[in-house]
């Protein structure tokens, strides 16, 4: 680094020396030192905090260096070396003997050992001492070391939802695998490292929000050049860069213009420090250099704009002859890539099918290339030394210079074909599946060399990272997925040559089949990666060195799982793992393990101690605490945090529980499931949302208004009073009183409601004035009830049309017994309601009051049938909406369903059937057999899902078995639906669940009940 003559700006805060002493220190050796980032500025120092001043000029390109790199130059050395420090000497060499290696171990200075210096040494070393030793007590002795210097426990199979993508470092000594968040959104998905040369995990950082990259989309994963950022497209459409051996959830700095609800490209520099991402307003090209220094950057079009101001791209846009135009489209970039000089931003404009190259410092578009216009044919791409191009177009392979564009060979294109591949030296691959072949060409010179006969399996690189052929990293060697889900490796010389065929990773979950692709990264490591697993071999040999099968889910009870929770939740990463597709084990951080016995050789093959989050360590060389159940390990573990985890298992015996039949005994009540449902609302109390508040008060209103219809009014006064405040509870306190009132229940009315006005001022809502006008006349109290009856009419005159407030009113005075004044509010309204939300609820109360005749005339004679020449026109037709004809099953109205069916035109004879025999029979208070069969089915295959991916066939099985009145079977799979997040409820939380499933069982539909 050259630093006399060179204007320097000190940036942020530094923590190992003051700015005075290093703007002194940089002026000494020669260097101008400014406040401001400006065009005359050669390089930036940073520290903490420096987004502001350091962003211009991360944007710009300028290089920014950290407080270690600004150490390391005032004392006279390079950035990134490492200050002189005595070498380490526990190194055995692998002519010694068992006694002399623990002595050079034992006898080592383990203060001077550095981990990115001495690890693979020692690892090495003591590798050879194991094959010509065995196990030794040097390698218990230098594991001890290495986890009292902070070495932890890991396993591979952290992900929750299925692999989006990954990416090689550029030294080739890591792979970043990322993963979407699987049912839970706000969980997050996972970043995973793993040591190339090892094959095993040696960091995850669990929690990134909405998960890394997204299916089919490729490149949501770059690496910086030197290895220590990591640019992921995240949480669907923004951008964010990482430490990748940090522990970090949230991105050192992050990027968002478009609420796209797809990632839309993003290229990282070799610096790391600015990327390439969707933004800005340019009518040429809708992409945009942001900095990505440390910090937020937003702007248009859905964001205000915040941070460094992005740097937009210019035209006018080249031609394929290098003329210029001005009615050229607007571009997005996408499968983008920066050079390794950092001059150029190459990718694909997908929806226009053109090849562009970004000239950077000139912010212009070099030039453009047009491709096949066929999405499923092979896209264009990049020698390895980035100075060919290589794609097809009418009816040509054709290899450009990426420089100008220009075409420097033309052959015949293989028609079939979906990839191009290129290796060491300029030999390209050419993969047609659809010909059963791969072409072999020499690219700088167009030399046809081959034709193999190779069967491939069809690949995505549009939407994934790998392929299904890859290159020996000498060239001389290659691999292939074939379409039978094998790996052939190839010899590549003169005369090609299959030399064997491996078994690859093809897996089928439910009833989709996973392929794989792949990678060569080294001579001896070949890597099979798909959405559900990977694999490393020996392409040599086709040695399995490590296996990563991601999504097992075992039948048996999670080792962790207690009172309806995985406590391994609480941890920053779940330990709990899957050994095999019928076994779970835990591997706790600190070492503890839980595993059946006997299955030490399987636990090495999963697990390893991770040494500065960067190297693997072999886990069998350590001393090892395993333990068959939870409850053994909370007693002896000597790891603090583990042991407060793991203690509500003690006392418990063993905790390995079998799994019983399903479902189980009917042995819970409604009263059971109420008393779940509301205590779901204790935990939505410690999340700080308004909308948690609405949640909560609104559900204790629906609870109180079963407990009224069940005829249990002292529970459901003591629901009604539990209401905690806020601005809806006059509302729903007024319809639990009119409720209980019209029951005759006149002593529990009066305290829900109490007679003074207090906080009744406030409302304002229509549906609630409605309320409160009934619980007044049933309570006796006139003059309030026509007051407030006064108010609801009003308003529901101004608004014919609008249900939501005229229904509410009409249900209001019926139930106070003013039928007649009900039925004048109903012909008063105009049209119909609309969906399930107003229109069903007051069909369950007609039908529960006997009001058939009504029903009726407003499915009938009020109602449109619908018009099969115009299927999506709204007409007006009450309870046009499913829920209605479930209701009208479960109250056994044949008749009525018929008439619903033939205006909605809408299939209903096998509800029909349903409907006939509760009309006969009454409602079962049972199951079917085929019910039961099927819902014994589902369960079965429910708990072969992985557990992050079951969530949502845990709400549907919920749901089936609240409409078969199975409260114990619905208790029973509450445990697996999502805990709520800080965002909202969804239909898939558990709160909502349970609620559902509480209406569907008391009432028979679930809406709201009135």
């Amino acid at each position: 680094m050259i630093i006399s003559g060179s204007t320097i700006v000190l940036a942020g805060r530094f923590d190992l020396l003051s700015k005075d002493e290093a703007k002194r220190g940089l002026e000494a050796l020669g260097a101008k030192v400014t406040a401001s980032v400006s065009a005359k500025t050669d390089l930036v120092f940073a520290g903490a905090r420096s987004g502001a001043k350091a962003g211009p000029a991360a944007v710009r390109g300028i290089p920014i260096h950290d407080e270690d790199a600004l150490v390391a130059v005032l004392d006279g050395r390079e950035p990134c070396t490492a200050p002189p420090s005595p070498p380490f000497t526990g190194v055995p060499d692998e002519r010694m003997e068992p006694d002399e290696a623990l002595d050079t171990v034992e006898n080592a200075d383990w203060s001077a050992f550095s981990p990115e210096r001495d690890t693979v040494p020692l690892r090495a070393g003591l590798q050879a001492l194991e094959r010509a030793h065995g196990l030794t007590d040097a390698h218990r002795l230098a594991t001890a070391r290495l986890r009292d210097a902070g070495a932890l426990l890991r396993h591979s199979d952290v992900h929750h939802g299925q692999v989006n993508g990954h990416a090689l470092s550029s030294d080739g000594r890591h792979l970043a695998v990322g993963s979407g968040p699987g049912d839970d959104y706000d969980r997050g998905g996972v970043l995973q490292i793993f040591e190339v040369a090892t094959g095993r995990c040696v960091h995850t950082i669990d929690g990134i929000m909405g998960g890394v990259g997204f299916p089919d989309h490729a490149r949501s994963l770059q690496w910086s050049a030197d290895g220590t950022r990591i640019a992921l497209e995240y949480n669907t459409n923004a951008t964010g860069v990482w430490d990748p051996f940090g522990t970090a959830r949230e991105p050192i700095a992050h990027a968002f213009f478009l609420a796209s609800g797809r990632p839309l490209g993003m290229a990282l520099a070799p610096d790391g420090r600015r990327a390439f991402v969707y933004g800005g307003e340019s009518d040429v090209l809708r992409n945009v250099i942001v900095a990505m220094h440390e910090g937020p950057i937003a702007g248009p079009p859905d964001a205000a704009p915040e941070g460094t101001a992005p740097i937009e791209f210019g035209g006018p846009l080249p031609d394929e002859r290098g003329e210029t135009g001005s009615d050229e489209p607007e571009l997005i970039l996408g499968r983008a890539f920066w050079s390794r000089d950092g001059s150029r931003v190459y990718g694909e404009a997908g929806d226009e099918y053109k090849a562009i190259s970004l000239d950077v410092e000139k912010r212009r578009v070099s030039w453009i290339l047009d491709l096949e216009e066929d999405a499923d044919s092979a896209p264009p791409e990049w020698s390895l030394d980035e100075r060919l191009l290589a794609y097809q177009r009418g009816g040509k392979l054709v290899v450009a210079d990426a420089l100008t564009g220009e075409t420097t060979v033309e052959l015949p294109a293989y028609p079939g074909a979906d990839v191009l591949c290129w290796g060491p030296g300029g030999r390209l691959a050419v993969v047609d599946p659809a010909g059963g072949t791969v072409g072999i060409i020499d690219g700088r010179t167009g030399e046809h060399r081959h034709d193999l006969n190779v069967q491939a399996a069809v690949s995505n690189p549009r939407g994934w990272d790998a392929r299904s052929w890859a290159w020996s990293p000498d060239g001389e060697h290659a691999a292939c997925v074939t379409a039978e889900g094998r790996i052939e490796i190839w010899s590549l010389g003169a005369r090609p040559e299959r030399l064997r065929v491996l078994d690859g990773i093809r897996r089928t979950i439910g009833q989709e089949v996973h392929g794989f692709d792949l990678e060569w990264p080294a001579d001896d490591v070949l890597i099979a990666i798909g959405s559900h697993a990977v694999r490393f071999l020996r392409p040599e040999t086709g040695e399995i060195t490590a296996d990563h099968p991601f999504h097992h889910a075992p039948a048996a009870r999670r080792p962790l799982f207690l009172a309806g929770r995985d406590l391994g939740d609480r941890l920053r990463s779940n330990p709990t793992f899957a050994l095999d597709e019928d076994t779970w084990a835990v591997a706790f951080e600190d070492g503890t393990v839980i595993a059946p016995p006997g299955r030490d050789d399987d636990l090495d093959g999963r697990l390893c101690w991770s040494v500065a989050r960067r190297f693997a360590w072999p886990f069998r060389w350590g001393e090892q605490q395993i333990f068959p159940d939870a409850a053994h390990a909370g007693a002896g573990t000597t790891a603090s945090e583990t042991e407060r985890l793991l203690a509500p298992f003690r006392g418990r015996g063993s905790t390995a529980e079998t799994t019983g039949t399903w479902p189980p005994a009917a042995t819970a009540t409604v009263t059971d499931l109420i008393t779940v449902v509301r205590g779901t609302l204790v935990d939505l109390t410690r999340l700080d949302s308004s909308v948690y508040g609405e949640w909560t008060v609104g559900t204790l209103q629906q609870l109180a208004m079963i407990r009224s219809r069940r005829g249990e009014a002292a529970e459901a006064r003591e629901l009604a009073l539990a209401m905690p405040e806020h601005r809806r509870r006059p509302g729903h306190l007024a319809r639990i009183a009119l409720a209980l009132g019209a029951a005759g229940f006149d002593a529990e009315a009066a305290a829900v409601l109490p007679r003074a006005d207090d906080g009744l001022a406030e409302v304002s809502d229509a549906a609630d004035l409605a309320a409160l006008a009934g619980a007044c006349a049933v309570l006796g109290r006139r003059e309030r009830a026509e007051r407030w009856f006064a108010a609801a009419r009003q308003a529901a005159d101004a608004h014919r049309s609008n249900w939501g407030i005229r229904l509410p009113l009409i249900w209001a005075l019926t139930e106070c017994g003013r039928e007649q004044e009900a039925r004048i509010v109903l012909d008063e309204g105009v049209g119909a309601p609309r969906g399930r939300h107003h229109g069903v609820p007051w069909l369950v109360c007609l039908l529960r009051r006997g009001e058939t005749g009504l029903v009726r005339e407003l499915i009938g004679a009020r109602s449109e049938p619908k018009d099969p020449n115009r299927p999506h026109a709204f007409g007006v037709r009450w309870f046009d909406d499913w829920t209605a004809a479930r209701a009208l099953t479960v109250h056994g109205q044949p008749e009525l369903l018929r008439l619903w069916g033939e205006v909605n035109r809408a299939w209903v004879r096998d509800d029909l059937q349903v409907a006939e025999r509760i009309a006969a029979e009454g409602r079962p208070t049972a199951p079917t057999d085929d019910q039961l069969t099927d819902l014994v089915a589902q369960h079965a295959g429910l708990a072969k899902l992985p557990k992050a991916t079951k969530r949502r066939e845990s709400v549907r099985l919920a749901w089936q078995a609240a409409q078969c009145g199975l409260v114990s079977a619905v208790l029973d799979l509450l445990p697996g639906t999502k805990e709520p997040g800080d965002y909202g409820l969804g239909s898939d939380d558990r709160t909502s669940v349970a609620l559902s499933a509480l209406r569907t069982i008391a009432i028979g539909v679930d809406v709201d009940v009135w």
